[in-house]
């Protein structure tokens, strides 16, 4: 489960960083969708750390 949830902060800083780029370099409004889904795998991350949803290795 480790690799996992390393997977999804992977995917979560960088939707993070390309909606900040599109957010001040582009479409205001897709830059908010774009970090909006990313925070939705972050979120999903921490709720699978809160209830320990890992290995006990």
């Amino acid at each position: 489960m480790r690799l996992l949830r390393n997977i999804l902060n992977t995917i979560f800083v960088i939707g993070a960083a390309v909606g900040m780029a599109t957010y001040y370099w582009g479409n205001k409004e897709l830059g908010t969708y774009i970090i909006i889904g990313a925070m939705a795998f972050k979120f999903f991350e921490v709720v699978m750390r809160l209830l320990k949803l890992e290995d006990k290795s």
